[in-house]
């Protein structure tokens, strides 16, 4: 079992430094545990973060038995009887399928061929069955023009149906009321205005999330679900110590349900102190577990609470020992038995007190050591921190909060637009500085003058002149000291010409060009032909780039020998990556030897990336990942192969870098997630 599991959102697999540097150390996202049935309408300002989809209800009956069955994604709607038949794999045309249902195994044929395949054949429905263990979750593609319905069922009600052929078979496809599937929790300030955690949208575009304020029962109320304008993640949030988890989410619309407000610094500070009650709430799972064990389960439709005991920072250092990093934007809380807590799902939601102004937050859900397990707190972002932060977004002059360049090629340079709004009720004059570091620059005319209400693009240029990781903080100020001012982060890292990898393309090197670089440069394999990753360490990356220009296949040849995460593959502890023009595409992770990739590329100028990264735990087999037999073929042109030259390596300063993961295999498998019963 891995032993550094992190809050995060299953598609960002982002780590950086000043973490929780102990590899025994198991830290998770929260739940409620151990505690009761909320009463609805006791908390008006509990909002959930949801994502609402098309329900679908299937029904698969053959010779008078029932079979479970599933839809795909994309699939029409419809109910059809008729004649079972076998169409193999689905390859072809169904010949034998006239007003009859077609029975059809998975295999290499994409479902929507197959489906096509038996409605040119004259058929009423398709069944496909699976050649693994399991149902299949797929999907038809959203540019499916088919008209019959089609259902997915296993391998085994496949090979029982095998038998049951000339008899008759009914499909019934039916598109169900709107739902909604939540993955956090978060709380209502009034307004437009909503506080979660920034791990829970971390990753996360505004347009792909809802809120559902005021929710109590997920299982109705999807279309009261208002969509997200803005997402302001917390500058300084760090995506692997969870220090500053916040962030602040605008509305479309504007809400008239009462609000939570934040309690005070000194009421926040006196109630750890006194060991005050709190209470949490959400819709996570209600089993706990140890740490390095888990997961949870039992995920309830209806809010959930529990009572808990603050701690002071100084108490839970104590109780969860050498390793945990617990700073002041963090607060506590537990019960000294264990068995109550918030855990995986409750994620965002509000920790709150009832003080003589009655109910306040003290705390939104962050991450924990197993769940609700005895002597390990759960831990919280403190709000009394950030109440001046969450002003200067909800009330003031608001910049988008961060940005990052990523992986850039030496003397190139980027620019990207932070978008600014003026939340307050006058109109500003505005100065724009950046601060850290020099390879950034502005661009601010258009924000000089604000009105109320009003907002602006402020242009960022990031020229990538030294190989190097690079920060800095765009700083607002205005002649008005009284408005309210946020600040934003951008990064980027640079990496240097290769000195290891040449290419060439006859005389012209403008075709394909290498750059190495990021905590450790990649280096030639002694006694091979291959290059491999430099050596990291944890929560760091080694760099290979690839600048190439035009049309045509790009075929390679990668292998790594790395940490794998045996229980879930999709979410890999260390890989190696593939990018390509910033898309990830793919990665590979565990002991994989050398496999051969093709691309093709389109016309243009392309930026491939090879990143070997190490999460921020143990280390397996070789730690180093290889690439061999780059080869690019323009169309209609000759073959360029970069030959491998063995030189001393380039030294570049270490760099924790900032960078999404997932896998281009993966992305059907993800869409699931989106629409089906996903919790953080």
């Amino acid at each position: 079992m891995k032993k550094i599991l992190w809050a995060a959102l299953p598609f960002a697999l982002i780590l950086s430094a000043n973490s929780l540097a102990d590899s025994n150390i198991s830290t998770i996202k929260p739940k409620i545990v151990g505690g009761e049935v909320s009463t609805e309408g006791d908390w008006p300002w509990m909002s959930a973060l949801v994502y609402t989809f098309q329900g679908v209800t299937t029904s698969l009956t053959v010779d008078s038995v029932t079979y479970e069955s599933q839809s795909f994604t994309y699939g029409p709607e419809g109910d059809v009887s008729g004649e079972l038949t076998d169409c193999g794999i689905g390859d072809n045309t169904c010949s034998d399928a006239t007003d009859k249902v077609c029975l059809i195994e998975r295999g290499d044929i994409n479902f929507s061929v197959k489906a096509d395949n038996c409605e040119a054949g004259g058929g009423v429905g398709v069944i496909i069955y699976n050649n693994v263990d399991g149902i299949i979750s797929g999907t038809l593609g959203e540019e499916f023009a088919g008209t019959i319905p089609v259902v997915a069922i296993t391998q085994d009600d496949g090979a029982i149906l095998k038998t049951k052929l000339g008899l008759n078979a009914s499909i019934d496809v039916v598109n169900d009321s709107l739902s909604q599937s939540s993955s956090c929790g978060a709380s209502f300030l009034g307004d437009k205005w909503v506080l979660t955690a920034s791990h829970c949208v971390d990753g996360n575009q505004a347009s792909s999330i809802k809120i559902n304020v005021g929710e109590y029962d997920l299982s109705n109320g999807a279309a009261n679900a208002i969509a997200v304008k803005r997402i302001y993640m917390h500058s300084d949030y760090n995506d692997f110590s969870f220090d500053n988890d916040v962030a602040l989410l605008e509305l479309v619309e504007s809400v008239d349900n009462e609000a939570i407000t934040l309690a005070s610094p000194e009421a926040t500070d006196q109630s750890a102190i006194d060991n005050a009650t709190a209470t949490v709430m959400g819709w996570g799972g209600r089993v706990g577990y140890e740490p390095g064990d888990g997961e949870t389960s039992d995920f309830p439709d209806v809010l959930h609470q529990v009572d808990l005991q603050l701690m002071t920072n100084e108490e839970c250092r104590s109780d969860l020992g050498e390793g945990y990093r617990i700073t002041n934007g963090m607060i506590c809380a537990a019960v000294d038995t264990g068995g109550k807590g918030s855990c995986q799902g409750d994620s965002g939601g509000p920790l709150i007190i009832n003080t003589n102004e009655g109910w306040q937050q003290v705390g939104v859900v962050s991450w924990g050591a197993g769940c609700a397990a005895e002597g390990y707190p759960g831990v919280y972002a403190r709000t009394a921190k950030f109440i001046g932060w969450v002003n200067s977004i909800m009330s003031g002059i608001a910049i988008e909060q961060n940005y990052d360049f990523g992986i850039t090629a030496q003397e190139n340079t980027k620019s990207y637009q932070l978008n600014i709004v003026n939340n307050t009720l006058l109109d500003a004059n505005l100065n724009f500085s950046v601060e850290g570091d020099d390879v950034f620059s502005l661009m601010s005319d258009s924000c000089l003058i604000l009105a109320s209400g009003a907002e602006c693009e402020l242009t960022v240029n990031y020229s990538a002149a030294e190989a190097n990781s690079h920060s800095a903080n765009i700083v607002i100020s205005s002649d008005n000291t009284e408005l309210p001012l946020s600040s934003a982060k951008v990064e980027g890292v640079t990496i240097a010409p290769s000195q290891i990898i040449t290419t060439q393309l006859g005389s012209d090197d403008s075709v394909m060009k290498w750059y190495t670089g990021g905590s450790a440069s990649w280096l030639a394999t002694p006694g091979t032909s291959s290059i491999q990753s430099g050596t990291i360490s944890d929560n760091q990356e080694s760099i290979a780039l690839l600048n190439l220009s035009g049309e045509g296949e790009l075929d390679f040849e990668w292998s790594v020998s790395s940490e794998e995460n045996v229980d879930d593959p999709a979410d890999p502890f260390d890989a190696l990556y593939l990018y390509i023009d910033g898309e990830l595409i793919d990665f590979i992770s565990g002991d994989v030897d050398f496999k051969t990739e093709n691309i093709s590329l389109s016309s243009g100028d392309h930026s491939i990336i090879w990143t070997y990264k190490k999460d921020g735990a143990s280390t397996e087999f070789n730690d180093k990942a290889f690439l061999r037999n780059v080869i690019f073929s323009p169309a209609g042109g000759s073959t360029t192969t970069p030959p491998v030259v063995i030189t001393p390596p380039v030294v570049i300063k270490p760099k924790t870098t900032s960078s999404g993961g997932g896998s281009i295999g993966l992305f059907s498998l993800l869409f699931v997630l989106l629409v089906s019963s996903r919790r953080k």
